[in-house]
């Protein structure tokens, strides 16, 4: 194998495999990357078994070959390598050889044939959607999955999929995120679901650009998820599991709705953060009429309290709540104006706005 390619392109194409790739795996194998060239075209190809990463490029190279290389070593040694020149990439026995501008470096290799690659995956549903829009769905619920927790389903995002609508859903247990997106185009074979694992929802967010109102398509099979964009592929096994019933955890009414200025609110839980308990990060807020306090404290005895103007008129009550919940839902609705809705001390609070009215938070209480 041997071909020259510039740094811009070389990187490129790296950056979007490398994600795939653990930094250390009881494998070594799997922290390579699968490069195959032939005469005209460079493909690379990076995977950790739960999801796969391939992209390609049009080259003219001297000659064809095969082999697996380390991923992060190769992205490194190229992104060190100075601005518009040019990389030679050549075999040398079971060694890479990467020469750039006057820098010379070797790695060693692995056999292609040792590369745990996916099978072809049997499509049994499509769903077509614009970049923009998955991107942006996805972005608004994925920060609420859990992350390591053995409720394995938890570690994943669901889509749910019925006639010209998808359903987009996380939670962690403490707290839940859920937004919609009208769908022209809906699957041959709508009302499923699938849970998209941690890692790939958020190496295909990765992937996605939010300005581009291109179509993509969803293909999924019984155990996988794939999605083509330009010269890339994205390829997830699904988490097999049964999701919790995400429609139980959101309040069918409430006693109290509250009307907040968002930026005011976000600064607001900000500053009042700032002395909560680094561990639990609890913030106590009290209403009573036309005020809500904000109120934290921490082991040292120290404080900290704000109060805000509002429109309420019910009895005096508190609520306690992990700030970093309140503050992640919040920067995350669109508008001027948010509305927290509240029925007790002992009960969820939903948070949403009139600017994006498909989109939803729920943030459970905690006691303090």
């Amino acid at each position: 194998m041997k071909l020259t390619i510039s740094k811009e392109s070389l990187l490129e194409q790296l950056s979007y495999v490398v994600g795939a790739v653990e930094k250390k795996h009881t494998s070594k194998i799997l922290e390579n990357i699968l490069i195959q060239v032939t005469e005209d075209k460079l493909q690379m190809v990076g995977t950790d078994l739960e999801i796969e990463m391939s992209s390609s490029v049009n080259i003219q190279a001297e000659s064809a070959g095969t082999l697996t290389a380390p991923a992060r070593k190769l992205f490194e040694i190229c992104k060190a390598l100075p601005n518009d020149s040019f990389i030679l990439l050549e075999t040398k026995g079971d060694r890479l050889l990467i020469k750039g501008a006057r820098s010379r470096f070797e790695l060693s290799t692995l056999p292609a044939d040792d590369y745990p690659l996916l099978d072809d995956i049997p499509i049994k549903q499509e769903v077509s959607l614009p970049e923009k829009n998955l991107k942006a769905l996805m972005e608004k619920v994925s920060f609420s999955m859990a992350n390591q927790d053995v409720r394995y389903y938890l570690n994943g995002l669901l889509f749910e999929f019925t006639e010209n609508l998808i359903v987009a859903v996380s939670t962690d247990g403490h707290r839940l995120a859920l937004s919609k997106y009208t769908s022209s185009s809906t699957s041959n074979n709508p009302n499923f679901k699938i849970i998209v694992p941690r890692k790939g929802i958020l190496e295909l967010s990765r992937l996605l650009d939010a300005s581009s109102e291109l179509p993509v398509t969803l293909q999924i099979s019984d155990n996988h998820i794939r999605v083509y964009k330009d010269n890339i592929r994205f390829t997830s096994k699904l988490i097999d599991g049964k999701y919790p019933d995400y429609k139980a955890a959101i309040p069918s009414n409430s006693t109290y709705t509250i009307e907040l200025d968002r930026e005011q609110f976000r600064d607001t839980l900000a500053r009042v953060a700032i002395l909560s308990n680094e561990k639990f990060k609890g913030i106590r807020l009290g209403f009573k009429q036309g005020l809500m306090s904000l109120h934290s404290n921490n082991p040292d005895n120290e404080t900290a309290e704000e109060e805000l103007d509002i429109n309420y008129s019910g009895d005096p009550f508190e609520i306690g709540f992990n700030v970093t919940y309140l503050l992640e839902a919040v920067n995350h609705l669109e508008g001027d104006n948010i509305f927290l809705s509240l029925s007790s001390p002992d009960t969820s609070a939903l948070l949403y706005s009139k600017d994006d009215e498909k989109t939803h938070y729920i943030v459970m209480p905690i006691r303090l």
